[in-house]
């Protein structure tokens, strides 16, 4: 519970951040982050001082069972500002809201964003980008252990055996915050250089680099009509898409290991066939210039692939197709080691060696094949794990859609509600709850299921699970 406590008072401080906005602004709520800040901090700190142990050593099972308590905890913290301000969220809104920013998903319940206090614009931006950094820790603290397709890519001696496990993690995660904030001010600088706001460009820079997509507008990159913007944007989302452990690399001289690294390649490639299949097919059925048909196609691949979920181009008004194809997008997600949802990159890739390797053993029964990734070869038990979690995905996908239909959505709306949720995409799918939409006139019940599928995803579905296994509290 120490390290509850200790993420609860940064929840804490960084309800100071809306609030000086607010008092900047002049307005009334500025009181309710004060009063927010002050009953987290006391709460966190409470926490803290009460169980801090000098001499404990965390278990593998403890730091499972800490994860989904610290979100669990912070998500409820963060949802109280949504209640208490001028926009009085009922319970499952607040909630909704708070979780969809932490998990960096970017659905919203909220409608007129333009005429929204910047203090509550600054505290859902920034919900982002704390819960962004948060994704990356997870990869580092608990997916190796899981053995599911995880810190395997970052090149690192961070085995479970190494005898220097717990600082070189903690040196990891550290090195990550730092490439995470001066990516965040590289993205901020080149924003307001395109032609935003300061305010705006701070606020899409957190969003867009934890490829979360939260807005200060309506309308998304759409208010702002720029090219220059919607490129900016495409780059950041790519840069926060891809494993931060390789940005390491580069800072000890191997850039190199970035193009090098088969995920990334994949992961570009897919971007690069879904941009020209998207493209063609709008110069095909549509009457607009090559340009035009690039920049929206790669900004709605962008944005689907790596989970931003940004809107600014409403793909489900261009055909059965490009929804089709963001839709898949929405299943595969980024590179693992990054801010994104969804299956992975890499869990792609293994599988699809896994089929290759299988269908060589069919032609050539008495050979000797393996799956490799970056020239090593991949374990037979990191090869069931990658497996494993894709039918644990697939399913809990198919039994979330199934519990939200139960509330009065049709297929389309369900398959995208639980899509989006799971994958911490953002967007669902038809005209309902499409890139053009919100999710604020669904059931309560609905957005309660959201939630739960939003931290399930973001959680990597097993760390969410594995506490409620009789084995974890026999061991």
């Amino acid at each position: 519970m120490f390290f509850v406590g200790v993420v609860s008072c940064c929840i804490g401080f960084a309800m100071l951040a809306p609030m000086l906005v607010d008092i900047a602004d002049d307005h009334e709520d500025y009181a309710v982050f004060l009063v927010c800040a002050t009953g987290t901090l006391f709460l966190g700190a409470g926490l803290a001082f009460a169980t801090y142990d000098r001499g404990q050593k965390i278990t593998l099972n403890e730091t499972l069972l800490l994860l989904p308590a610290t979100w669990l905890t912070v998500s409820l913290v963060s949802a109280v500002p949504f209640m208490l301000s001028e926009l009085q969220m009922p319970l499952a809104d607040a909630v909704f809201e708070a979780v969809s920013g932490l998990t960096n998903t970017g659905s919203t319940v909220i409608v007129g964003l333009d005429d929204l206090p910047r203090g509550l614009l600054m505290w859902r931006s920034l919900l982002m980008w704390i819960g962004g950094f948060g994704v990356v820790t997870i990869a580092v603290l608990a997916l190796p252990f899981l053995r599911i397709g995880g810190l395997q890519l970052f090149s690192l001696d961070l085995s479970p055996n190494s005898s220097k496990f717990l600082p070189r993690i903690t040196e990891v995660v550290k090195q990550i915050g730092v490439i995470y904030a001066l990516l965040t001010f590289a993205c901020t600088f080149a924003f307001w250089v395109a032609g935003m706001s300061f305010f705006d460009a701070i606020n899409h820079a957190m969003t867009a680099l934890a490829t979360g997509g939260y807005s200060t507008h309506d309308a998304g990159f759409g208010f702002f009509e720029s090219a220059a913007i919607e490129w900016v944007a495409v780059v950041f989302m790519m840069l926060g898409a891809m494993p931060f452990g390789l940005y390491i690399l580069a800072t000890y001289g191997r850039p190199e290991m970035l193009w090098r690294d088969e995920q990334v390649r994949l992961f570009l490639a897919i971007i690069a066939a879904s941009t020209a299949m998207i493209a063609l097919w709008r110069l095909v059925h549509e009457d607009l210039g090559v340009w035009e048909a690039i920049r929206s196609a790669a900004f709605a691949v962008v944005a689907t692939i790596t989970t931003s979920g940004f809107t600014g181009h409403d793909y489900s008004l261009w055909g059965g197709f490009p929804e089709t194809v963001a839709f898949l997008l929405m299943l595969i997600g980024g590179c693992t080691g990054s801010t994104v949802g969804g299956i992975k990159v890499f869990r792609v890739l293994i599988m699809l060696k896994t089929l290759r390797m299988q269908v060589r053993r069919q032609i050539y029964p008495h050979g000797a094949f393996r799956v490799t990734f970056n020239g090593d070869t991949v374990s037979d038990a990191i090869r069931t794990g990658v497996a494993t979690y894709i039918f644990t995905y697939l399913l809990l996908l198919v039994m979330l859609m199934l519990a939200i239909s139960a509330f009065g959505l049709n297929f389309t709306e369900s398959l995208g509600a639980a899509a989006t949720a799971l994958g911490n995409v953002g967007p669902g799918l038809g005209p309902n709850s499409g890139p053009c939409c919100t999710f604020k006139e669904v059931p309560a019940g609905v957005k309660w299921l959201m939630s739960f599928g939003m931290l399930a995803g973001r959680l990597e579905i097993l760390i969410l699970l594995i506490p409620f296994s009789r084995s974890f509290w026999r061991n």
